[in-house]
């Protein structure tokens, strides 16, 4: 017996099929143009002028120089007695300043685990700011769920340098709890069970910028992730944003490449400067018009080979769902509890101030200097 998309029972999984077979001329539009070198003539007009501007203003505010032209470490002029020694290979520049990678590992600090208190359930969470996580609303779904998870940082492995001490954080939705099943996010308390330890802000955090041209298509990102429940672990090959739109009844979502598996649900998406463009919630697998789901080999996948070979399950991309959507649900979204919109005030206005996003990977050094 084949396995049918409906028979999962999973309305969530079905409404993001629709979206992405919707979409697989662009998404297949994307790759070819990566693959030749070209990805910048995918995105719209629009996307790209605000990703120009975006570009531009970060430039100048760390004092580089808003130039096509060599830098000041190349020759004014080529000199082709050398032509071959090097080259930019493709139509951009994928050279990347070393600290990109310490950067990564700031971002890392604040990407945790959920676990339900049977470990029964596992889920990705990350802090974005004043004792409160984000992840996805299917994996907090209420506050009565909420409380029978918790929230570890720290579950990592680390061989050749300090093996990185984990902080178990319960989760405290009295505090501050708020959730969208139409966008799959949640956002919830955690309570620092042991500032002795390493202070909960020690870990540093994530703002949630609502400007739009932090990502383009076709450029890479970064998922740090718990797959399978797992030590964290983080994707960097292969991972590139496939499709995202605007003015459509999918602008809240975006595609992409990469690798998860379960338990990565809530994880961060980053860009190449680590600013989260998107939480990602769902893995999107192939089907053919009749709805059967596909193996790699493009032929109905049965229960039975399913079951006993998921990795043979084919997929068309990630599904995300964009940082602005998110700041424009939670800036909208309705409290009974005066306190919470008190807090999801304060939050907002901290996202938004300047400096937000670079102040969050700062406050993790504190941590790493700790250990």
């Amino acid at each position: 017996m084949t396995l049918k998309l409906q028979s999962l029972n999973n309305v969530l999984l079905e409404k993001a099929t629709q979206r992405v077979q919707s979409r697989l001329g662009e998404l297949n539009k994307t790759r070819s143009a990566i693959l030749a070198g070209t990805q910048a003539e995918t995105d719209s007009r629009e996307r790209l002028k605000l990703y120009q501007k975006r570009q531009a203003t970060l430039a100048l505010s760390e004092g580089h120089a808003i130039s096509a032209q060599p830098s000041i470490f190349e020759d004014d002029t080529q000199d082709l007695s050398r032509l071959g020694n090097e080259a930019l290979i493709g139509t951009r520049n994928d050279l990347l300043p070393i600290e990109f990678f310490e950067y990564g590992l700031y971002a890392a600090r604040s990407v945790g685990r959920i676990e339900h208190v049977e470990g029964l359930r596992f889920g990705t969470g990350f802090l974005v700011g004043h004792g409160l996580i984000m992840t996805n609303h299917h994996v907090l779904p209420s506050e009565h769920e909420a409380r029978q998870h918790f929230f570890e940082l720290g579950a990592e492995a680390n061989r050749i340098g300090n093996q990185t001490p984990s902080k178990i954080c319960s989760i405290e939705p009295d505090r501050f709890f708020w959730a969208s099943e139409e966008l799959d996010i949640a956002i919830v308390a955690v309570v620092d069970e042991d500032p002795s330890f390493i202070p909960l802000d020690h870990y540093g955090w994530h703002a949630l910028i609502r400007k739009q041209g932090k990502i383009k298509k076709g450029d890479p990102i970064n998922i740090i992730q718990h797959p399978l429940g797992r030590n964290k672990a983080v994707v960097v090959h292969n991972n590139h944003l496939l499709h995202i739109e605007n003015g459509t009844d999918a602008h809240m979502f975006c595609w992409y490449s990469g690798d998860t598996q379960k338990g990565s649900s809530g994880s961060p998406v980053f860009n190449s400067r680590w600013e989260v463009v998107a939480v990602h919630h769902m893995a999107i697998p192939q089907t053919n018009t009749a709805g059967d789901i596909l193996g790699k080999d493009g032929e109905p996948i049965t229960r039975a080979t399913a079951r006993r070979h998921p990795d043979q399950i084919a997929y068309s991309a990630n599904e995300g769902i964009r940082t602005s959507r998110i700041v424009d649900a939670l800036e909208a979204a309705q409290f009974t509890k005066a306190h919470h919109a008190d807090i999801r005030d304060f939050l907002l206005k901290s996202w938004s101030s300047p400096g937000a996003q670079r102040r969050g990977l700062r406050a993790a050094v504190r941590s790493a200097q700790a250990l």
